[in-house]
């Protein structure tokens, strides 16, 4: 397969992701504050993501350097799908957090790969526009999915969205079988 064609099927994967955060995305807040007991937990959640996803960022950007960057796709959508289920289940403040800790690594493993893979998989010469048409493909799957969460929650609840979510991402993740990943020279 060329980088052609495992860009736009990183391209797709990714946008079916994106429909998947947008689902998510307006109401994972709220989730997050009703369970957690209040939005100053609610800040302190996000933060340990935050905190968390900085540390895990530059290690994960060393190994797949040297691992390839397919085995860290494929860890993070798995590690994705079971912590967003996982979400459906909790019940207490300390289990947000430790959740949010680990979205905190998928995150970071999510971020970087994201980066690293369009690095490989563009031309030099054309990298700008391939990477910014690449991000207006996710973004415009990531805004439908918000509108589709909004009705995901009204007429079948919240939980709803995080099953659909979870079940998504293993799904697609499956797709990342198919990209042909340029060995590092």
């Amino acid at each position: 397969m060329s980088n052609t064609n495992s860009l736009r099927l990183f391209t797709a994967v990714s946008s079916i992701w994106g429909i998947v955060y947008g689902l998510i995305g307006p109401f994972f807040a709220l989730y997050i504050a009703n369970i957690s007991g209040g939005m100053e937990k609610l800040g302190f959640a996000f933060s340990i993501m935050i905190l968390v996803q900085a540390v895990t960022a530059y290690f994960v950007g060393r190994y797949s350097d040297k691992l390839g960057r397919k085995p860290f796709l494929f860890i993070t959508a798995y590690m994705n799908a079971t912590v967003l289920f996982l979400y459906t289940i909790i019940s207490k403040p300390y289990q947000i957090y430790i959740l949010q800790a680990l979205l905190g690594v998928t995150n970071a493993v999510s971020m970087t790969m994201r980066g690293s893979i369009l690095g490989d998989l563009t031309k030099r010469e054309r990298r700008g526009m391939e990477v910014g048409r690449f991000n207006a493909v996710v973004s415009i799957f990531s805004a439908a999915g918000i509108v589709l969460g909004g009705y995901m929650t009204k007429y079948y609840g919240l939980k709803s969205i995080f099953y659909f979510s979870a079940l998504a991402i293993a799904c697609s993740s499956v797709l990342l079988f198919f990209i042909h990943e340029p060995k590092n020279d």
